[in-house]
């Protein structure tokens, strides 16, 4: 009885009181909380270097596509009338060849757009990984539209995917008919029914003839590595989506990014985008609930990321770099006109 009394009080004493226990817990919960912010940031660098090779990826296609077309870029967006709408096709469109995308390509049909996006498996609704940033944070990579938004200056309805990065218009993209709208970039929107643009070189002239033909490379005259090619821009921006429905066009701010759109010139607010606006600019809380156009329009001209301080750019020459959301807007101007003249700079 006395052996068995004396190996109970041996296992008892040798147990952990509760606030011994406790302690134990409130250790690791401190070391768990010291670790999550190192692991999320590794996660993050890794999701800024695939960011950083997608965007790479689309200024070599971007290069590839101009040596096999006479030096042409691809159009940021071309614009006809056809049948009483609006039609077109993106630059996104082009490039597919040259991010190993060829079979795709091959579907794709230019003599009847609305085939493009009729289907669930239609080319407009291909969801591309090179297209998407993994810090992205879309709310649907694949959209249907049983029908034409109001105001959204679709072509057709159907069904469409998203992109996170955009070719650089210059120091405005959106709103295409505005008269601050300069021919300064590097994708333009051309064709028949395209733009008027202003002339960069003579600011007192309000608009000139419709470009008709794509931007060559030797036109790149500041330099294809001091010059932005492709960008990124964000698809998450709660208050965008509370902007009276009219006065965004019936889209959300996801759906503004439709790599294949092939409605009118609202697509320069899809796959274009610009320095008018500070890098990582989101809607602000005055535009709770608006009934004006002037925070739909805002919000689609400025480049943005879900990377934390700025976002990653590629230039002409294919490389690409981390530009500071803190950026001035006219350094960011420097960087965007491929003709200005400037010493261009990213600090």
């Amino acid at each position: 009885m006395n052996t068995l009394k004396g190996r109970w009080s041996a296992a008892t004493a040798s147990g952990f009181t509760l606030v011994e226990l406790l302690v134990v817990i409130a250790i690791i919960g401190i070391l768990v909380g010291l670790l999550l912010p190192a692991v999320q940031s590794a996660r993050e660098a890794a999701r800024r270097i695939q960011c950083t090779n997608n965007l790479k990826q689309l200024g070599l296609a971007a290069l590839n596509y101009a040596d096999t077309n006479s030096e042409n870029l691809p159009a940021g967006l071309t614009q006809d009338r056809i049948s009483g709408r609006f039609q077109g096709e993106t630059l996104f469109v082009g490039l597919l060849p040259f991010i190993e995308e060829q079979i795709l390509s091959d579907r794709w049909n230019s003599d009847s757009l609305g085939e493009n996006s009729a289907q669930a498996d239609s080319p407009a609704a291909a969801v591309i990984s090179g297209f998407l940033c993994p810090s992205d944070n879309p709310a649907q990579t694949t959209m249907q539209f049983a029908s034409i938004p109001s105001g959204s200056g679709l072509a057709f309805p159907g069904f469409y995917s998203n992109t996170s990065y955009a070719g650089n218009h210059g120091t405005k993209n959106y709103y295409p008919n505005d008269d601050n709208i300069f021919d300064d970039g590097v994708f333009q929107v051309i064709g028949p029914s395209g733009i008027r643009y202003r002339d960069a070189d003579d600011p007192t002239n309000t608009a000139r003839d419709r470009v008709m033909r794509p931007m060559r490379l030797r036109k790149i005259t500041d330099g294809l590595s001091k010059t932005l090619f492709f960008g990124e821009h964000y698809n998450e921006d709660p208050i965008f989506d509370s902007i009276q429905p009219s006065r965004r066009s019936g889209l959300l701010i996801h759906e503004w990014s439709l790599w294949a759109w092939t409605g009118g010139f609202k697509g320069s607010g899809h796959v274009l985008r610009s320095a008018a606006e500070a890098i990582n600019r989101q809607t602000p809380e005055s535009c709770f609930g608006s009934n004006s156009f002037t925070c739909q329009d805002q919000r689609l001209r400025n480049w943005g990321s879900g990377h934390p301080g700025g976002a990653v750019f590629t230039y002409g020459d294919g490389s690409a770099s981390f530009i500071s959301e803190d950026i001035s807007l006219v350094a960011l101007a420097r960087l965007s006109t491929r003709a200005g003249g400037e010493v261009a700079t990213d600090e």
